[in-house]
Order: structure tokens, then sequence, then C-alpha cells
């Protein structure tokens, strides 16, 4: 799924190889959205939060599953619901009070618990315990947290399973709560501002800013050193497999690497070379044949097949 200007949402089924455009449900701008756990949420402009999800279709109104049913065709809708994809029943999207008018810059997937944070403008943090469907404003001690007196924009979240949460921002901020938003500690601070983050599950971690900023962990986020980086220009994405593999996107920068940052590779193809992308997905394939989605100006969306 994309999203972008004008309350713009694209869907592809296929892997990124075709799209379909979602009929609009809002005319404001959409900054970043999450699909995972059968929960899709959309952040964007004024704290709009928009949130669809997936249920089970083992019983609708007392309708029962039939052994060996291969397919439902013709089906309009069933109590409100939209679609049938597969086996489960897709909702529309809904509004969500998200009780802020900054601007929401990033939202997180929803962990296997239901936490989820979303994060923007002025120092913005919202939490969710119930899979998206209701948020609360989580209060932070900004003057003990940077040493100065600003609430820092923030611009990437990521939250484990575990409910260990980590937030990028303004001057190369990262903050890490490691029990569900109750408290926070400062892990890094700098000059430039981080605009994407990644975190595997093993620990590894990559974050990425202004002035080719390239930063990593080992330990899940908890310290980070400098990465040398071939680039000075702007980057806003990242992605990391685990295990070697690097991805990041973007302001006419599209970098590689297959040793954990230790080298890098430019990507030079196509409008690769002179737009900017945001959105980074990795979308298929094994360690030999990854695909990544990039999704950035101009609604341009680029399937790349990764090089080993």
């Amino acid at each position: 799924m994309a999203v972008g200007d004008a309350g713009l949402v694209l869907e592809s089924q296929d892997a990124g190889e075709s799209w379909a455009k979602i009929e609009a449900f809002t005319e404001s701008a959409l900054l970043d959205v999450s699909c995972r756990n059968d929960v899709s949420l959309v952040v964007g402009q004024e704290g709009a939060i928009y949130r669809r999800a997936f249920t089970g279709l083992e019983a609708v109104d007392g309708l029962k599953a039939v052994d060996g049913l291969k397919a439902v065709d013709g089906l309009k809708a069933v109590d409100g619901l939209k679609a049938v994809d597969g086996l489960k029943a897709v909702e529309g999207f809904t509004s969500i009070a998200s009780n802020t008018d900054e601007r929401l810059l990033s939202v997180s997937d929803v962990s296997a618990s239901g936490l989820a944070f979303a994060v923007g403008g002025f120092g913005t943090i919202l939490r969710s315990t119930d899979s998206g469907l209701s948020w609360e404003s989580v209060s932070m001690d900004w003057p003990a947290m940077t040493n100065d007196f600003f609430e820092p924009h923030l611009y990437d979240v990521h939250v484990s399973d575990s409910g260990i949460v980590t937030v990028v921002g303004e001057f190369e901020l990262i903050i890490q709560s490691l029990d569900q938003g109750e408290s926070w500690q400062t892990v890094h601070l700098g000059e430039a501002s981080l605009f994407g983050l990644s975190l595997h599950a093993n620990g590894t971690g990559f974050a990425v800013g202004q002035d080719g900023k390239i930063i990593k962990t080992a330990n899940g986020g908890r310290a980070w050193e400098q990465v040398t980086t071939p680039s000075s220009g702007i980057l806003l994405n990242v992605w990391t497999s685990g295990s070697g593999d690097v991805l990041i996107s973007g302001i006419r920068n599209t970098l590689q690497s297959s040793d954990n940052g230790e080298s890098w590779s430019r990507i030079e193809q196509g409008a690769l070379s002179s737009g900017w992308y945001q959105g980074l997905s990795i979308v298929s394939g094994d360690a030999q044949s990854r695909s990544a989605l990039l999704a950035g100006h101009g609604g341009n969306l680029i399937k790349l097949k990764l090089k080993k």
C-alpha cells in the first residue's frame, strides 16, 4: 500500500506488479501507512488517523464456514464488509480520533499484542494498545530528553513485538522506551535530522538522514555508531535484512550494502537518479532474489530487484 497527497491511496495485491486506487476517504495529505497483523493504519496532516482491519470469516451472522469452500464470487456486502480477500473480510477505512492537530509523519506496524505508535510534529507521540482503535497522547519532558528547550519533529518509529519503542527525529535524536512507552531514554543525539529507521528482531538496525548520515546499532538501538557513507545527500528511508543486506532511499540517492554497511554501492537507474523516494518496502523473494518497492515524488512507484 502507498499513500500521498490529496488523500491518495494505492494498493497492490500482486507484490507491486499492478496497483489499484482506493476510493478517497479524505482530501488531506496522507504521510505514512503501515500494514501488519491484519490492520492497516494511515496517518497524515492535522492529526489524521485512518484504520482498516481484516476480520476472520469463521462466522458472520450465524453463517458458518463450509468445508471445501474454494471461493466466494459476487458477494457485495455482509454487515458493512466491503470485500472478501481469501478467507478474510476487509472493512473500509475508518477515521479514528487522535486528539491532536499536529502532522503525523510516521506510524508503526501493529505489534502482536496490539501495540502501535504514531509520531509527528513538535514532539507528538501517540500510543494505541488496541490495534489502533483508540489513541492517547504520550507526555514527554523534552527539555530533559534533549538538554534544550525545543520540541523536536519526530520522523520515524519502530515497535518490537516485545514492546520496545524506538523513535528518530530532529538533531539526530533517538529515544527509546523499554516498557511500551511508559518511560523513555535518550540514546543518541547529534546534529543531522534522522528521517528513516529500520530495526531487525536480531538487534541489527540502521537510521539515516541529512547530509548522508548513516548510523547503525547491533544491540536493538541502545547504542549507535557512525557509518562511512558515499553520499552527502538527504537519505529518507532504510531497510535491513538483519543478515547484512541494507537498502537506503533518498533524494537522488539509492544505496545498497551486502556487508552490514561496511561498503556501499549506488543504484543509478532511471528515475532513481533524478527524484526523491521516501516509501520503501521489501515485497518478495529470498536472500538471493529480493525485490523492493520505492514510492516517491509525482506518484512514482518503482519495483527494484536487488542485486547480490
